[in-house]
């Protein structure tokens, strides 16, 4: 009749002879059925095992620690060291470290686990301080365990192993190396501490310095400010008390100025009116003096003229004979004759209502000229007819004043005037 076998948590129920595996994590869940291998494991979990058929073993999963010490490794620099170490290592819960584990563990002691454990982490850690420095491995001891690991990582799994943790705990040799190193690290920390110090210390000074400085310019600011706004006041109290008598002043200051437009306005007035009342008369009296002066003066002179002229000619006449006084007569008579008749001459037809015929028209132009010796004479003096009389003869003077003729003739007046004053100059 079957048997059942149960196994707790934190251990394997190995069944060899049977078929299947049954693996449960911490939470009891199934993780894997890799199969048929003739070995079923059960981790947290039971089962039915067959007598005479089945073998029953259990393997602990606990973790488990154990001490790494090297006496004799050597560094790269070919300085022996001493390194301990401590590492934690457990049986892996997958299926396959489980019957990796039971193949070689099930019936081993737990000192015989240790042991293997422990040669497989000292040779990886032998092999890797080879590669490195002391002051490697004092530097970076992160990096030489997870070297430490991987390496031995391989190794372990095909035992069902892991490593869960791995700490150096200490490093050491003969020489005393490592010390002087501790040393030598000291001296610079030391320096540098002092250094650190120092440089603090002058940063602080000059932080102390500039903070000072910064008070001085804030209170020389303040002191400016103070300063400032004092003469700000003075200079506001000082419009203040300007702007009253300023004030005043502008004000005195425009009323002289429109006092001064009014006064210049006023003398404008006065000026315009004087010239219109005054002075305008005054110029037009003085040009109306100067004009009839002027006009006195051009009659004067006018009338000087004439009587110089008149006086020249009766100087000239009275060097002149008679037969000279006649013949100018004569010689201007035509003349006047023709000027007298002349309108006659554009009379293109006439009709006479007269006896006499044409002759009385030739009897009215010589009346013309009668009547212009007769001005001679009130003009000059000189009787024409009785000196042409005297000359040619008393009946060419009478035919003359009379202006006697052949009134037959087809000559015009002026030609027949003009005959008359050609005979006496003939005569002459």
């Amino acid at each position: 009749m079957p048997e059942f076998f149960t196994s707790t948590p934190n251990e394997a129920l190995i069944v060899a002879g049977s078929r299947g595996a049954k693996v449960r994590d911490e939470r009891g869940q199934v993780v894997a059925s890799p199969g048929d291998k003739g070995v079923k494991v059960v981790v947290g979990g039971g089962t039915f095992v067959r007598p005479l058929l089945d073998r029953v073993g259990k393997l602990k999963l606990t973790a488990r620690q154990i001490s790494v010490q090297l006496t004799d490794a050597v560094t790269s620099q070919g300085i022996k060291v001493q390194v301990q170490g401590v590492a934690t290592f457990k049986i892996g819960r997958d299926v396959e470290s489980l019957r990796n584990a039971a193949e070689r563990f099930l019936d081993a002691k737990p000192e015989q686990v240790d042991s293997i454990v422990k040669n497989v982490l000292e040779g990886s850690l032998r092999s890797i301080v080879g590669t490195l420095t002391i002051e490697e491995l004092i530097r970076d001891r992160q990096k030489l365990l997870q070297q430490v690991q991987d390496a031995a990582k391989g190794d372990l799994a095909t035992s069902g192993l892991q490593i869960d943790a791995f700490t150096i705990q200490s490093f050491s040799d003969e020489s005393n190396y490592i010390e002087l190193l501790g040393q030598q690290s000291v001296s610079t920390v030391s320096r540098d501490a002092r250094m650190v110090k120092a440089s603090t210390d002058q940063e602080a000074a000059v932080r102390e310095a500039e903070a000072q400085q910064i008070k001085i310019n804030a209170a020389r600011d303040v002191s400016l400010r103070e300063a400032e706004t004092r003469t700000q006041v003075t200079a506001a109290q000082a419009r203040a008390d300007q702007a009253g008598p300023l004030a005043q002043a502008e004000a005195t200051q425009e009323v002289v100025r429109k006092q001064t437009e009014l006064a210049q306005l006023e003398a404008d007035r006065k000026e315009k009116e004087l010239l219109s009342t005054t002075v305008k008369p005054a110029a037009a009296d003085a040009q109306a003096v100067i004009a009839r002066a002027e006009g006195a003066k051009r009659a004067r002179i006018a009338s000087a003229e004439a009587d110089a002229e008149t006086a020249m000619r009766a100087d000239a006449y009275k060097q002149f004979n008679e037969a000279a006084i006649i013949q100018t007569v004569l010689a201007a008579l035509p003349d006047i004759v023709r000027a007298a008749a002349e309108p006659m001459s554009h009379i293109d037809s006439l009709t006479v209502l007269s006896s006499d015929g044409a002759s009385d028209i030739v009897r009215n132009a010589t009346r013309a000229m009668i009547e212009s010796t007769t001005a001679i004479k009130g003009l000059t003096g000189l009787d024409v007819p009785n000196l042409v009389g005297g000359a040619l003869g008393r009946g060419f003077g009478e035919k003359l004043r009379t202006g006697e003729g052949n009134g037959d003739s087809g000559a015009s007046p002026t030609n027949r005037i003009s005959e008359i004053a050609g005979e006496g100059l003939t005569t002459l």
